[in-house]
């Protein structure tokens, strides 16, 4: 705090820290959403500064502890389906109060207070008229169908201790909010202050020694954090992406140079209401059910969020020279993932500061006619599950997507999917193609000309394979050892196709020929196979298929 002609100031610097500096984002909306309050309490609040004055510490650490504290009663705290029992002195009446629990993804990260219950009255107090109300409203409550559990006191098989609360016990999380100055230095952002030893509550990165699975990503050591880290700390909850699928978390939040520039970024990201897809799935970056488990998938659709999200509002060609691409892109992004157990065991984290690169690919991916339905593409990324198996069915958009993210060759692991997959991928043909004549890595970057040759003939094999039934052709190139190998399968495929019931006999281009080698040959090999089990969606072969089933009938 700092004092200035009786006017205490509270200034919250940024840290360098991602989390507490989305989560200075984060409190600043909260402060900016409680202008009532602050009027109440003579606050002042400067959203460009990152400042809170008014005329006492007293006053300005009161409003920032109840911004804080309504934030997490009304967005992390829900309501439960279940009620239970209260007596109201006052009314001499028992009345219902609502359960709460954390929302699904706060529960995976915090642990609140169990509800301290202040003052019972016991069952064996209760006088005879409140007996019988007791047992009648106890009657009552219990006809509800929707109440799974049944209501009733509380340890009621000890006749001495049965009671029941003589108030509505409230879930909370335990904080402490100290402004003051003192001899300690808070970790995080180097001010004085008296500091309190943050728990995983306070800042989720913290853990135990005896969970040696989580990990301390951002921190060593024995931690001191001040009152304006720890009120940041549990404001980002409110403002991470996140993702759950079960039992498995994703989260990711950017960073930037200042809290100013942080700020804009944030402005620039849609925000939905958490949404659900089933029991156990849900998303606050997309309204589209995902289903992703895995870091690098996860992150592919938050990017496919973003990006549609910036279409919506801004023309495709025009995107590059607008203020908010050119923010986005240019910005570091951090992701992590875990599983809930009886605590967050936190398993990968990475870093990407490559969204210029990935909305650049997916624009060249989505535009004209064939322009791929990212949403669709990813979501049929999958191996349909067979008895026993789990969720290894979607391992292969996970390696994809790896391979995506490192902006690394991509077709040795579409080829593995695709013969796995066993029936086409509508746009994996556009996609593929796209990305590996259109890639920003030079390294995969191959000659158009090249792979429209690879093209054409994996078109001619797919045909062949699809209408005579013979399989053997696309297995035997799949399963090509060597460059040798791989050239006499396609010297003996030419042999068994016919000339004019399959599109013509199978020509390999003597451009192709001289191009590969023993350095490139299984990229094309890759290649030639994924176009045979993902042809174009193309009218024509539409209608050839049509006509040539009914020659064979």
């Amino acid at each position: 705090m700092q004092k200035t002609l009786d006017i205490f100031k509270a200034e919250f610097k940024e840290t360098g820290n991602y989390w507490l500096d989305s989560g200075i984002i984060s409190l600043f909306r909260a402060f900016n959403c409680s202008e009532e309050l602050a009027s109440d309490m003579g606050i002042k609040v400067d959203k460009h500064q990152f400042t809170v004055e008014g005329a006492s510490e007293e006053k300005v650490t009161a409003f920032i502890k109840e911004v804080v504290d309504s934030l997490t009663n009304t967005n992390y705290i829900t309501n439960t389906k279940n009620k239970d029992v209260w007596y109201d002195d006052e009314a001499d009446e028992f009345k219902l109060y609502q359960k709460t629990n954390f929302t699904p993804f706060h529960s995976a990260l915090i642990s609140g207070v169990i509800p301290s219950i202040k003052q019972k009255l016991l069952l064996k107090d209760m006088t005879p008229e409140q007996k019988t109300k007791f047992d009648d409203a106890i009657e009552s409550f219990n006809e509800n169908k929707d109440q799974k559990a049944k209501i009733g006191p509380k340890q009621p098989n000890d006749s001495d201790k049965a009671y029941v609360p003589m108030d509505a016990p409230k879930l909370s999380i335990k904080t402490e909010l100290d402004f003051g100055v003192g001899k300690n230095i808070c970790t995080f952002c180097g001010r004085s202050t008296k500091g309190m030893n943050p728990s995983g509550v306070n800042y989720p990165w913290i853990t135990s020694a005896s969970k040696l699975k989580n990990f301390n990503s951002m921190h060593t050591g024995k931690s001191i954090m001040c009152g304006y880290c720890e009120s940041a700390s549990i404001a980002a909850y409110d403002l991470v992406r996140y993702h759950i699928n079960e039992d498995r978390l994703f989260m990711a939040l950017p960073h930037a140079e200042s809290l100013g520039e942080l700020k804009l970024v944030w402005s620039d990201i849609k925000t939905y209401n958490p949404t659900e897809g089933t029991e156990n799935i849900f998303c606050n970056f997309t309204e589209e059910r995902i289903t992703a488990y895995h870091i690098s998938e996860n992150f592919i659709y938050l990017a496919i969020a973003m990006y549609y999200s910036l279409r919506n509002y801004i023309s495709q060609r025009e995107m590059k020279n607008d203020a908010a691409w050119q923010r986005l892109a240019s910005k570091r992004w951090y992701a992590s993932s875990g599983i809930k157990g009886q605590s967050l065991q936190f398993r990968k984290m990475f870093e990407f500061a490559r969204f210029g690169d990935i909305f650049r690919f997916f624009d060249n991916i989505t535009e004209g006619e064939e322009g791929v339905d990212l949403y669709r593409l990813f979501g049929d990324l999958f191996i349909e599950k067979k008895r026993g198996v789990n969720i290894a069915n979607i391992i292969y958009r996970e390696k994809i997507s790896e391979n995506l993210l490192k902006f690394e060759d991509i077709t040795d692991k579409v080829e593995q999917f695709t013969f796995e997959k066993g029936r086409p991928v509508e746009g994996l043909h556009h996609f593929v193609k796209i990305y590996m004549t259109k890639s920003v890595n030079e390294v995969n970057l191959m000659d158009e000309q090249i792979v429209e040759i690879c093209e054409k003939i994996g078109d001619r094999i797919g045909k062949y394979s699809y209408f005579s039934k013979d399989k053997g052709v696309l297995f035997g190139l799949r399963n090509s050892k060597n460059l040798t190998e791989f050239l006499e399968n396609l010297n003996s495929t030419q042999f068994k196709m016919p000339n004019e019931k399959y599109s013509g006999r199978l020509d390999i281009p003597k451009e192709f020929l001289l191009i590969i080698n023993e350095k490139n040959w299984r990229q094309y090999k890759s290649l030639i196979t994924i176009f045979a089990k993902n042809p174009p969606p193309k009218k024509e072969d539409v209608l050839e298929i049509k006509e040539t089933e009914k020659k064979e009938d």
